[in-house]
């Protein structure tokens, strides 16, 4: 099949190294590896002009912002600048701008090349996958990996929200399908009046060529300064909904009975500096390493060297939507993973089986279950191996695009079907 696949938010660098970047650029492989060509839209390709691009497996259109869009934000930053005040209005302009141009844009380019169905992911205030699917009378299939809405009002300064809710309810509800990558998201999804029947829950994935278990690559812990005692791992965005605040006294408490273990915080974000800062206070700075973003190949050969693999999620002020990529790819590659039970984590983690869990907030819990398992390298191997085995069987990029592709299958075969 051809499809369209539009990655329309600003904010995901498709060439980056957010787990969003990485999300598109697997996907996108799977699908080409099934046989079908896809051709990618975005308008982002790198977040820093010093990053490497990492390569897409597809055709790449980009379109960024034109500029007639460029100069209203423009003007509202000057007018921002003019009254001495700072809001997320140029930014949001910029979206919604944004949206109706791509709009206009890609309907030109595809009138008399129609795809066979267009994938969507959904972002804020993006309208134009849905006018463009009924323009070129083909499916549209939207997946959609958290309440788009609710996550701006709460994590982000925003003063139109109820703007951003209509937009994502009316995409929500033209859609031919919505893919959500958890339950509470198909619920979500159904409460904004997607019917049920549309709405498939395909959570996060691996690359199983790329994630499984294995030793370490030579040379790659004396690289980081990780010596021979045990590693606790971190891979994510260093910002408060990954809960990475709590790392730093949880491997000054863990210290008291194995005094070698090393902390690896992988990622960044606007939380590192205080994380260094607190590591320093604690004594820890030595034995922690900040390696920064990473390309996504260098990804897995470090998880391979952690011992224990972390996800401190704190409990949310809403419910927990999200499928955590890293947790994924911590279990492909047989590292026993501590997490914090919410939301899908449960479904995912079989707690002494494939991982353990630990009630979310409680500091004493994820402790104690580190210990445990430093504590027993019989335990980690078991658990370990039991992880890899359920992700590489159950959670796979490949497998989630023949859901989609399946997906696709039916909606496509319906209409020529007729009413």
């Amino acid at each position: 099949m051809r499809i369209l696949y539009l990655c329309p938010d600003l904010g995901i660098p498709v060439l980056g190294r957010k787990g969003a970047s990485v999300h598109v650029r697997e996907l996108v492989a799977a699908l080409g590896r099934a046989g079908h060509t896809v051709v990618v839209a975005t308008p982002q390709l790198n977040k820093s002009p010093w990053e490497e691009p990492a390569e897409v497996e597809a055709s790449l259109m980009h379109l960024p912002p034109g500029p007639e869009t460029v100069a209203a934000v423009l003007a509202m930053k000057t007018f921002n600048e003019t009254l001495g005040t700072e809001n997320s209005l140029p930014g949001e302009l910029r979206r919604i701008l944004h949206d109706q141009e791509w709009g206009l844009r890609l309907r030109r380019r595809f009138e008399n090349h129609r795809p066979d169905f267009i994938y969507e992911r959904a972002s804020l205030y993006a309208t134009a996958g849905a006018s463009l699917a009924r323009a070129l009378d083909v499916p549209l299939i939207l997946e959609l990996n958290s309440p788009i809405a609710v996550e701006q009002t709460t994590y982000r300064a925003t003063g139109l929200g109820e703007l951003a809710s209509r937009a994502e309810r009316w995409t929500v509800t033209r859609a031919d399908a919505v893919l959500t990558v958890s339950e509470l998201l198909k619920d979500y999804a159904v409460s904004l009046g997607a019917e049920p029947g549309r709405v498939h829950v395909v959570p996060n994935g691996v690359d199983a060529g790329r994630f499984y278990p294995g030793g370490p690559e030579r040379g790659l812990r004396e690289r980081w300064g990780l010596g021979e005692g045990p590693v606790l791992g971190f891979v994510g965005g260093l910002r408060p909904w990954h809960g990475v605040e709590v790392l730093p006294a949880l491997l000054e408490r863990l210290k008291r009975a194995h005094p070698d273990a090393r902390l690896v915080v992988a990622g960044d974000g606007p939380l590192r500096k205080e994380l260094e800062r607190d590591a320093g206070e604690r004594g820890m700075r030595e034995s922690v390493v900040f390696t920064g973003s990473l390309p996504h190949e260098d990804v897995a050969p470090l998880i391979r060297l952690f011992d224990v693999a972390l996800a401190p999620y704190p409990r949310p002020d809403h419910d927990f939507y999200f499928s955590p990529l890293k947790l994924f790819e911590y279990m492909a590659c047989g590292v026993p993973v501590v997490a914090a039970a919410l939301g899908q984590i449960p479904e995912v983690v079989r707690d002494g089986e494939t991982g353990l869990l630990y009630p979310p907030d409680d500091r004493d819990a994820l402790a104690s279950a580190c210990d445990r398992l430093l504590s027993d390298p019989d335990l980690r191997r078991r658990i370990g191996s039991a992880a890899a085995k359920e992700v590489h069987n159950r959670y796979t990029w490949d497998k989630n695009a023949e859901r989609v592709a399946a997906v696709a299958t039916d909606l496509i075969s319906a209409r020529r079907a007729g009413p």
